[in-house]
């Protein structure tokens, strides 16, 4: 699944699927897309009935039209080659970084891929950008052109940068676009806290080719005898619900013996009868835990939240820094031409019933995203957090009622558009 996506079962009899249109002419796109949505779409009820395919000049057009306004921001229209290549690969054309607002309105990178671009040209966790392709800042936000910066997802497209690192020293960039291949867990590390064994791991991206990172650290932490896990999922949005069941089978495997669900999946009501149950997968390699904490930000979504709440009914499980983005739906894929149609298809509901979160998971603990601070410091700001609570049993840093700051105009983009919040990387 890809940020809550079921793979396409085309051709094996799957009444939720719609067969690809005989021709790609645009017409025949279009009528496509439409025929999806009033069959397939979660509120397929709330698609138009009066509706003039002739009247959108491509799919994507035509799908921003038929969207439920209220709840849906992640249907989407996507190129097939690099989806593909990003959710079975584990690859995607970027400059291999991604950015954040600080505190002080300051814009600072706040992760760099290894063997990207970005690594390549020096950028570190931290460095603040001043200026992007000559505009600074200010500039930016000004005139919202935040989502227009970075130019089109496609190879050698460039992009300028101003920097200024910690030292002081300001130095100008250039990137250009290239594949980058994804490492899913760059961090993975054994923390000991008192008597605790702590294990933490930052996971970036649901792809297929997380399982084996993932199987990798947990049999570490196992064989440490590690008893308490960090999950930190900050700027995780999301990918294939499969291997978000893999993470919860992992956390929770050994603890739900007596329930097996992981989680629910349940289509419009006109498609009821193909709602499905998913059971935690019983893996040797399973952590057997007291407790599990989960780093959190805005950018965490839809698998990542998945996991929490899957996870919630069988291990004691605390979620510190910042309400998650919310989004308890996810998506079946339609190919069609080069494309691939994801429209929210279904409901994601744990075993106890527990979905809707619109409005994302509140925090047990809120704690800044500490930017000065590298992932995996046990003196971050959120780990920090973290690291108080599994020793003192409770959190000093901020009221778990606090309401999150309202997003920035850069933030609402990475928030909102569901390719920045899947890929985590510019």
């Amino acid at each position: 699944m890809i940020g809550g996506v079921l793979a396409s079962l085309a051709g094996c009899g799957d009444p939720v699927m719609v067969d690809p249109p005989d021709d790609c002419e645009i017409a025949s796109q279009n009528a496509y897309v439409l025929e999806v949505m009033r069959h397939a779409y979660l509120w397929n009820h709330e698609v138009p009935e009066d509706v003039d395919i002739a009247d959108y000049e491509e799919p994507r057009d035509l799908l921003a039209a038929l969207r439920y306004s209220e709840i849906d921001r992640w249907s989407r229209v996507a190129d097939k080659v690099q989806s593909n290549a990003l959710f079975e690969e584990g690859k995607t054309i970027s400059y291999g970084f991604s950015h954040m607002r600080d505190d002080d309105g300051k814009i600072r990178v706040s992760f760099v891929y290894e063997d990207s671009p970005a690594a390549d040209a020096g950028l570190q966790r931290g460095d603040e950008i001043l200026e992007i392709n000559r505009l600074s800042i200010s500039e930016i936000d000004a005139g919202g052109l935040w989502g227009d910066m970075f130019g089109p997802r496609e190879l050698g497209i460039t992009v300028d940068l101003q920097l200024a690192e910690d030292d002081g020293e300001i130095r100008d960039v250039k990137l250009a676009r290239d594949w980058i291949k994804l490492v899913t867990v760059p961090v993975s590390k054994i923390i000991q806290q008192g008597d605790r064994k702590v294990g933490y791991l930052y996971f970036t991206s649901f792809v297929d080719t997380a399982i084996p990172e993932l199987d990798e650290a947990v049999a570490g932490f196992r064989n440490a005898g590690v008893n308490e896990l960090v999950v930190d999922l900050r700027y995780n949005g999301g990918g294939r619900l499969s291997v978000a069941r893999h993470l919860a089978s992992l956390i929770a495997g050994e603890a739900s013996k007596s329930r097996e669900t992981a989680y629910y999946v349940k289509y419009n009501d006109d498609l009821s009868d193909e709602n499905e149950r998913y059971k935690l997968d019983r893996l040797s390699h399973a952590l057997t835990l007291d407790r599990v904490y989960f780093i959190t930000t805005g950018r965490t979504l839809s698998a990542s939240e998945l996991v929490i709440n899957s996870v919630r009914p069988y291990v004691d499980t605390y979620v510190i820094g910042g309400t998650t983005g919310g989004k308890p739906v996810g998506m079946r894929s339609f190919d069609f031409c080069d494309k691939i149609l994801y429209p929210i298809t279904f409901r994601l509901v744990n075993i106890d019933g527990e979905s809707d979160y619109y409005d994302g998971l509140a925090p047990d603990c809120v704690a800044d995203d500490d930017l000065r601070s590298q992932l995996g410091d046990p003196g971050e700001t959120s780990l920090s957090a973290v690291l108080e609570l599994i020793d003192k049993g409770a959190c000093s840093l901020g009221d778990p009622m606090a309401s999150p700051l309202a997003p920035t105009a850069d933030e609402e983009l990475f928030r909102f558009d569901p390719l920045q919040a899947t890929l985590g990387a510019w």
